[in-house]
């Protein structure tokens, strides 16, 4: 069990495995089964879906804690699962909202299973815990600061950290979503005519894609090896933007790549490195750089304030070479734009460490 005056740490993740009694362990999981699989499924990482259990257990222990200390409740030591699942409830809302969950409802004789969206059910146990917390002076020795805090801990973890994976899973979240209302509503067997519908579809999305990308890519040939480099690059920058995703751009990249070296290429380059940019995908612009500048030192990024940025990035990883095409001679080439005391001061480093190396 966890004693909340103790602020210790290991307690706080046993508490939230150890119960009560075969009731109370049955009653978590039952709970913890309708939502957790789902998220480690989203999630796609056995590793983090075991960090996010630990972080959540870790925020409602303290949160417990600091209740006690504002004087909130009684300090009783706490046990149980309960935290968690309300973490996974407020986890599964972030990531799957629509998703819908059975449930079984009765009143005395008479009962029903129904489904009910995930959102409504974080607001519904969320809420209830939350009007308990603040209207009732006894929790019948229920946690429901852990309720309350589990579950916000785990709507902030996915707010925060789990972003760029809600939105990589929505497409194939929403299309199983479709596909269980449909086994809900009408059966299995509608479902399964569904699905292969919908595999048939995306085939023939992805052939035509594949035929209308080639017929593209033979026109943006035919420009570059004419040296027609504007028409080319024209027409990928009116195709191609930061809102396309990065793994259609390296593969473009990777076409022109095998046509040899041309300004299309370089040019197509900086448009890879801005979206790598904006990614915060540092380590990876500075491969494109490289790349830039093996045909061309004097290579331009196409953002000339993030040029001492990456400058600096590549000496701390090493990239001496790099670092030194893009701050050389930086006067002439930039102007004003780029501040040349620095640029001056970076060259200054390198050369000392390229003499360091060589001693």
């Amino acid at each position: 069990m966890y004693y909340p005056e103790t602020w210790n740490p290991l307690k706080m993740l046993t508490s939230s495995l150890a119960h009560g009694g075969w009731m109370h362990i049955f009653g978590n999981l039952i709970f913890f089964m309708a939502f957790a699989p789902a998220v480690e499924a989203l999630i796609g990482s056995k590793l983090r879906f075991i960090w996010i259990i630990v972080f959540i257990s870790l925020s409602v222990g303290i949160s417990y804690t600091l209740s006690i200390l504002m004087g909130n409740s009684e300090p009783l030591p706490s046990l149980g699962l309960s935290g968690v699942v309300m973490g996974m409830i407020g986890l599964s809302a972030y990531l799957m909202p629509t998703a819908r969950i059975k449930v079984f409802c009765w009143f005395f004789v008479f009962w029903k299973t129904f489904y009910v969206p995930v959102w409504v059910l974080a607001i519904f146990y969320l809420g209830w815990d939350m009007l308990t917390m603040i209207t009732a002076d006894d929790y019948h020795d229920i946690n429901v600061v852990a309720h309350v805090f589990g579950g916000v801990a785990g709507y902030m973890y996915g707010f925060l950290w789990l972003k760029e994976r809600k939105e990589e899973t929505r497409e194939e979240l929403d299309e199983e979503i479709e596909a269980m209302k449909i086994s809900q509503k009408f059966g299995k067997a509608r479902e399964k005519a569904h699905r292969y519908h919908r595999t048939t579809e995306k085939s023939k999305i992805a052939k035509d894609h594949v035929l209308d990308l080639d017929k593209f890519m033979s026109h943006i040939y035919q420009y570059v090896k004419t040296h027609r480099d504007d028409e080319a690059i024209y027409a990928l920058l009116s195709r191609y933007d930061l809102s396309t995703p990065m793994a259609d751009l390296e593969v473009i990249y990777k076409r022109i790549e095998v046509w040899g070296t041309s300004r299309t290429m370089l040019c197509f380059a900086r448009l890879i490195i801005h979206h790598l940019d904006t990614e915060k995908r540092y380590g990876r612009a500075i491969v494109y750089i490289e790349k830039c500048q093996d045909i061309s030192p004097h290579f331009v990024l196409p953002d000339l304030a993030k040029t001492l940025f990456y400058a600096r990035f590549a000496i701390e990883t090493g990239k001496l070479k790099i670092a030194r095409n893009l701050v050389e001679d930086s006067e002439r080439r930039y102007g004003s734009k780029v501040n040349s005391d620095q640029c001056r001061e970076f060259e200054l480093k390198i050369a000392k460490e390229n003499v360091d190396i060589l001693l």
